[in-house]
């Protein structure tokens, strides 16, 4: 998983990883978590995303991003278990669902904190 934090994709190269439980272990791994952040706040195709480190929370409930969020301005778009649960379920839903599909399917959680239904 290491190799997979702290780098930029294009989000369709991401999504392929997260497809294929390419971003996990079979069983949980705290080390295995990770957010996702962008130069934007809602998904699009072929946009550049930074899987790197959770935010941490500091003194003063202050948030703390990871030094290559802070420095290069990104924004935090999700979780590791947000777009995991979003993907896994569009792909039990729907075994051909497209990269755009699932574009669709996490923007509408991003706005919505609801799951779009592929059936």
């Amino acid at each position: 998983m290491d190799e997979i934090k702290n780098q930029v994709y294009s989000i369709e190269e991401f999504l392929a990883l997260v497809k294929n439980k390419q971003d996990r272990k079979e069983s949980y791994d705290p080390e295995y978590n990770y957010a996702v952040y962008s130069s934007i706040d809602e998904f699009k195709p072929e946009m550049k995303v930074f899987i790197g480190d959770p935010l941490d929370i500091g003194e003063n409930d202050n948030e703390i991003l990871p030094d290559f969020v802070f420095h290069n301005k990104l924004n935090y778009l999700c979780s590791d278990e947000n777009i995991q649960d979003v993907v896994d379920l569009a792909f039990r839903q729907c075994a051909d669902v497209t990269s755009s599909q699932l574009i669709k399917a996490l923007n509408h959680y991003l706005k919505k904190d609801d799951f779009l239904d592929f059936k």
